[in-house]
């Protein structure tokens, strides 16, 4: 699906509720009254710059419900750090709007088991960063409000990570490690053949033996240049047999959006 400026919205199909997704480069808004539609995509440096743009845009839609998926550590609605986002702050400017904030993967989790069927499901998102996002029984699970931070657990090593930590996964495979490596984007050859595939694949393993999840699905922008199997046989050889959960590549940039406008249709 290419991303598009702005698509013509029906005002027939007026939104119950909205998910935006505010990405490091885009942010993709749609909206949801029982089937998803894509609203627009703006720039998030446009869109941080000038909060009033998206409240205008808000204010024309009136959605009951909106929901934020936003690349960065948040705890009760509050963001407490967006390491590859900054300026995050000025969003607060949208405060007329009675809006829910969430972790991006964790909006993309929810899409996920919503569109996989599966009741437990353990999610990843590969882009500029790495995030994940947990269901258990159909809910979404975010503890004490971080839960599924894999890229930030300890990997090895000593590198020092773009939060302030040192030797994190995302030092060893993410969007930013492998443009500070490269110089460029690697293909899907080139991404199977670097060692911090491994590394990454190795850690997933040790989270899949802690949930046992029925599915672990993958989305972002690197995960889209991938395949189910090369999960599979990545994350296979460091699982013991007897956990085998299903392996999926979901290949829509516009998942986290749907994903937060799925929770926002469905919060009590």
């Amino acid at each position: 699906m290419e991303r598009e400026e702005m698509d013509e919205v029906d005002e027939m199909n007026e939104a119950k509720s909205i998910g935006i997704d505010v990405g490091g480069t885009f942010t993709d808004i749609v909206g949801f009254n029982g089937d998803f539609f894509h609203i627009a995509t703006l720039s998030t440096a446009e869109v941080i710059s000038k909060p009033e743009i998206l409240v205008d845009l808000l204010d024309k839609l009136q959605p009951y419900r909106v929901t934020f998926g936003i690349a960065a550590w948040v705890r009760r609605g509050k963001i407490l750090r967006a390491p590859n986002l900054p300026d995050f702050q000025k969003l607060e400017e949208l405060a007329k709007f009675e809006y829910r904030m969430l972790n991006d993967a964790n909006c993309f989790a929810f899409y996920a088991a919503h569109i996989t069927g599966f009741h437990n499901v353990f999610a990843v998102t590969l882009g500029t960063g790495v995030g994940s996002g947990i269901v258990i029984n159909g809910e979404l699970y975010e503890g004490h409000g971080l839960a599924g931070e894999i890229g930030h657990v300890y990997a090895g090593g000593s590198e020092k990570c773009v939060c302030g930590g040192v030797g994190h996964l995302e030092t060893f495979f993410s969007g930013w490690k492998i443009k500070e490596k490269f110089g460029k984007e690697l293909d899907r050859a080139e991404l199977l053949g670097y060692e911090g595939f491994d590394v990454l694949c190795r850690e997933v393993a040790s989270a899949i033996m802690i949930l046992d999840p029925e599915c672990v699905a993958f989305g972002g922008r690197i995960s889209s240049l991938l395949e189910d199997g090369d999960f599979r046989i990545g994350i296979g050889k460091y699982l013991m047999p007897e956990f085998e959960p299903e392996f999926v590549v979901i290949k829509d940039p516009l998942a986290v959006a749907k994903g937060a406008a799925l929770l926002a249709a469905l919060r009590r």
